[in-house]
Protein backbone atom coordinates (compact mmCIF):
# COMPACT_ATOMS: atom_id res chain seq x y z
CA UNK A 1 0.00 0.00 0.00
CA UNK A 2 2.93 2.23 0.09
CA UNK A 3 2.54 5.99 0.87
CA UNK A 4 -0.81 5.98 0.83
CA UNK A 5 -0.79 3.35 3.65
CA UNK A 6 1.69 5.60 5.55
CA UNK A 7 -0.45 8.47 5.65
CA UNK A 8 -3.36 6.74 7.14
CA UNK A 9 -1.53 4.95 9.76
CA UNK A 10 -0.14 8.72 10.65
CA UNK A 11 -3.78 9.92 11.51
CA UNK A 12 -5.15 10.29 15.02
CA UNK A 13 -5.63 7.06 16.27
CA UNK A 14 -9.85 8.44 16.46
CA UNK A 15 -10.07 9.56 13.08
CA UNK A 16 -8.69 6.17 11.78
CA UNK A 17 -11.04 4.46 13.92
CA UNK A 18 -13.86 6.45 12.42
CA UNK A 19 -13.20 4.86 9.21
CA UNK A 20 -12.22 1.37 10.54
CA UNK A 21 -15.66 1.30 12.41
CA UNK A 22 -17.26 2.94 9.37
CA UNK A 23 -16.31 0.33 6.79
CA UNK A 24 -16.37 -2.19 9.04
CA UNK A 25 -20.17 -1.80 9.62
CA UNK A 26 -20.97 -1.28 5.90
CA UNK A 27 -18.76 -4.33 4.80
CA UNK A 28 -20.62 -6.28 7.54
CA UNK A 29 -23.84 -5.20 6.55
CA UNK A 30 -23.56 -6.18 2.31
CA UNK A 31 -21.86 -8.49 0.37
CA UNK A 32 -18.49 -6.76 -1.26
CA UNK A 33 -19.83 -5.88 -4.58
CA UNK A 34 -22.89 -3.87 -3.00
CA UNK A 35 -20.93 -2.23 -0.41
CA UNK A 36 -20.87 1.68 -1.03
CA UNK A 37 -17.50 3.84 -0.42
CA UNK A 38 -19.81 6.75 -0.43
CA UNK A 39 -21.52 5.18 2.37
CA UNK A 40 -18.08 4.49 3.92
CA UNK A 41 -17.10 7.62 3.89
CA UNK A 42 -20.51 9.59 5.32
CA UNK A 43 -20.13 7.15 8.22
CA UNK A 44 -16.68 8.23 8.95
CA UNK A 45 -17.51 11.83 8.99
CA UNK A 46 -15.02 12.28 6.21
CA UNK A 47 -15.31 12.90 2.25
CA UNK A 48 -15.15 10.33 -0.28
CA UNK A 49 -11.97 11.66 -2.09
CA UNK A 50 -10.33 11.58 0.89
CA UNK A 51 -10.85 8.32 1.47
CA UNK A 52 -9.39 7.92 -2.02
CA UNK A 53 -6.95 10.02 -1.10
CA UNK A 54 -5.98 6.84 1.46
CA UNK A 55 -6.57 4.06 -0.15
CA UNK A 56 -6.34 3.96 -4.18
CA UNK A 57 -9.41 1.59 -4.62
CA UNK A 58 -12.67 -0.82 -2.26
CA UNK A 59 -10.35 -3.57 -2.81
CA UNK A 60 -7.57 -2.06 -0.98
CA UNK A 61 -9.52 -0.47 1.49
CA UNK A 62 -11.42 -3.35 2.56
CA UNK A 63 -8.20 -5.67 2.48
CA UNK A 64 -6.71 -2.86 4.80
CA UNK A 65 -9.33 -3.56 7.36
CA UNK A 66 -9.44 -7.03 7.01
CA UNK A 67 -5.64 -6.58 8.49
CA UNK A 68 -6.35 -4.20 10.88
CA UNK A 69 -9.09 -5.51 12.61
CA UNK A 70 -7.63 -8.59 12.60
CA UNK A 71 -5.05 -7.39 14.61
CA UNK A 72 -7.32 -5.24 16.94
CA UNK A 73 -9.09 -8.94 17.74
CA UNK A 74 -5.59 -10.05 18.70
CA UNK A 75 -4.40 -7.08 20.66
CA UNK A 76 -7.56 -7.77 22.78
CA UNK A 77 -7.18 -11.06 23.12
CA UNK A 78 -3.22 -11.48 23.47
CA UNK A 79 -2.08 -9.82 26.96
CA UNK A 80 -0.09 -11.07 29.97
CA UNK A 81 -2.05 -13.91 30.85
CA UNK A 82 -1.94 -15.27 27.37
CA UNK A 83 1.85 -15.98 27.80
CA UNK A 84 1.29 -17.59 31.36
CA UNK A 85 -0.86 -20.35 29.36
CA UNK A 86 1.26 -23.48 28.22
CA UNK A 87 -1.59 -25.79 27.92
CA UNK A 88 -3.24 -25.23 24.79
CA UNK A 89 -6.98 -26.78 25.57
CA UNK A 90 -6.80 -23.82 28.15
CA UNK A 91 -5.34 -21.50 25.89
CA UNK A 92 -8.02 -22.05 23.33
CA UNK A 93 -10.65 -21.77 25.78
CA UNK A 94 -9.17 -18.61 27.07
CA UNK A 95 -8.82 -16.73 23.81
CA UNK A 96 -12.44 -17.95 22.80
CA UNK A 97 -14.10 -16.12 26.25
CA UNK A 98 -11.84 -13.36 25.27
CA UNK A 99 -12.75 -13.10 21.30
CA UNK A 100 -16.55 -13.63 22.69
CA UNK A 101 -15.92 -10.46 24.99
CA UNK A 102 -14.45 -8.19 22.23
CA UNK A 103 -17.14 -8.92 19.53
CA UNK A 104 -19.84 -8.36 22.09
CA UNK A 105 -18.35 -4.77 22.67
CA UNK A 106 -17.92 -4.32 18.88
CA UNK A 107 -20.57 -6.19 17.34
CA UNK A 108 -19.88 -4.30 13.86
CA UNK A 109 -16.49 -6.14 13.77
CA UNK A 110 -17.85 -9.88 14.07
CA UNK A 111 -20.66 -8.80 11.01
CA UNK A 112 -17.47 -7.90 8.93
CA UNK A 113 -15.51 -11.18 9.82
CA UNK A 114 -18.80 -13.05 8.80
CA UNK A 115 -19.20 -11.31 5.59
CA UNK A 116 -15.39 -12.12 4.86
CA UNK A 117 -15.32 -15.64 5.92
CA UNK A 118 -18.39 -15.92 3.02
CA UNK A 119 -17.41 -13.62 0.45
CA UNK A 120 -17.89 -13.98 -2.97
CA UNK A 121 -16.42 -10.97 -3.92
CA UNK A 122 -14.35 -11.26 -7.17
CA UNK A 123 -12.19 -8.99 -7.13
CA UNK A 124 -11.10 -9.85 -3.26
CA UNK A 125 -11.71 -13.69 -3.17
CA UNK A 126 -8.06 -15.08 -4.41
CA UNK A 127 -6.78 -12.38 -1.23
CA UNK A 128 -9.27 -13.81 1.36
CA UNK A 129 -8.10 -17.63 0.02
CA UNK A 130 -4.62 -16.89 1.06
CA UNK A 131 -5.75 -14.77 4.24
CA UNK A 132 -7.57 -17.89 5.36
CA UNK A 133 -5.56 -20.76 4.08
CA UNK A 134 -2.53 -18.37 6.16
CA UNK A 135 -4.35 -17.71 9.36
CA UNK A 136 -4.18 -20.93 11.13
CA UNK A 137 -0.24 -21.79 10.53
CA UNK A 138 0.11 -18.00 10.97
CA UNK A 139 -1.48 -18.23 14.76
CA UNK A 140 0.82 -21.08 15.75
CA UNK A 141 3.77 -18.67 14.88
CA UNK A 142 2.89 -16.05 16.34
CA UNK A 143 1.24 -16.71 19.45
CA UNK A 144 1.47 -20.04 20.65
CA UNK A 145 5.06 -20.59 20.68
CA UNK A 146 5.21 -21.45 24.07
CA UNK A 147 2.59 -23.97 24.64
CA UNK A 148 3.67 -27.50 25.47
CA UNK A 149 3.20 -29.60 22.68
CA UNK A 150 4.63 -32.50 23.93
CA UNK A 151 1.21 -33.27 25.53
CA UNK A 152 -0.25 -34.44 22.86
CA UNK A 153 0.21 -37.83 22.26
CA UNK A 154 2.70 -39.08 19.91
CA UNK A 155 0.22 -39.94 17.09
CA UNK A 156 -1.53 -36.27 16.97
CA UNK A 157 -0.34 -33.90 14.72
CA UNK A 158 -1.50 -30.74 16.87
CA UNK A 159 -2.34 -28.57 13.75
CA UNK A 160 -5.11 -31.01 12.75
CA UNK A 161 -6.46 -30.08 16.07
CA UNK A 162 -6.31 -26.46 15.46
CA UNK A 163 -7.94 -26.63 11.95
CA UNK A 164 -10.32 -29.00 13.35
CA UNK A 165 -11.47 -26.25 15.74
CA UNK A 166 -11.32 -23.85 12.94
CA UNK A 167 -14.04 -26.02 10.77
CA UNK A 168 -16.67 -26.67 14.11
CA UNK A 169 -16.62 -23.08 14.37
CA UNK A 170 -17.15 -22.83 10.61
CA UNK A 171 -20.13 -25.55 10.62
CA UNK A 172 -21.65 -24.21 13.34
CA UNK A 173 -21.99 -20.62 11.87
CA UNK A 174 -23.25 -22.09 8.61
CA UNK A 175 -25.80 -23.97 10.56
CA UNK A 176 -27.16 -20.51 12.13
CA UNK A 177 -26.53 -18.49 8.84
CA UNK A 178 -28.50 -21.20 6.54
CA UNK A 179 -31.59 -21.13 9.24
CA UNK A 180 -31.63 -17.53 9.28
CA UNK A 181 -30.80 -17.03 13.05
CA UNK A 182 -28.74 -14.20 14.73
CA UNK A 183 -25.61 -15.20 15.95
CA UNK A 184 -25.90 -15.81 19.66
CA UNK A 185 -21.72 -15.35 20.79
CA UNK A 186 -22.68 -16.97 24.45
CA UNK A 187 -24.45 -20.49 22.88
CA UNK A 188 -21.45 -20.52 20.31
CA UNK A 189 -18.70 -19.87 23.33
CA UNK A 190 -20.88 -22.42 24.98
CA UNK A 191 -20.45 -25.72 22.09
CA UNK A 192 -16.82 -24.30 21.49
CA UNK A 193 -15.54 -25.07 25.28
CA UNK A 194 -17.55 -28.88 24.61
CA UNK A 195 -15.41 -29.47 21.74
CA UNK A 196 -12.54 -28.53 22.86
CA UNK A 197 -13.02 -30.84 25.98
CA UNK A 198 -13.66 -33.40 23.64
CA UNK A 199 -11.12 -32.81 21.43
CA UNK A 200 -8.59 -32.95 24.51
CA UNK A 201 -10.17 -36.35 25.48
CA UNK A 202 -9.21 -37.62 22.22
CA UNK A 203 -5.75 -36.13 21.80
CA UNK A 204 -3.81 -35.71 24.73
CA UNK A 205 -1.87 -38.15 27.02
CA UNK A 206 -3.59 -39.80 29.73
CA UNK A 207 -1.46 -38.09 32.21
CA UNK A 208 -2.73 -34.67 31.12
CA UNK A 209 -6.23 -35.27 31.60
Amino acid sequence: MGERFERFEALPEDRRHAVLDAAAEVFGAEDYGRASTADIARRAGISKSLLFFYFRNKRELYLYVLMALTRRVAASVVDDRWYEIDDFFELMRYAATREVETLRIGPRVLGFFVCAFYSRGKEVSAALDTFMADAVPAMMRTYLPHVCWDRFRDDVDPMRVVRMLVWMADGYLHERLRAGGELDMDAMLAEFLVWSELLKRATYREEYL
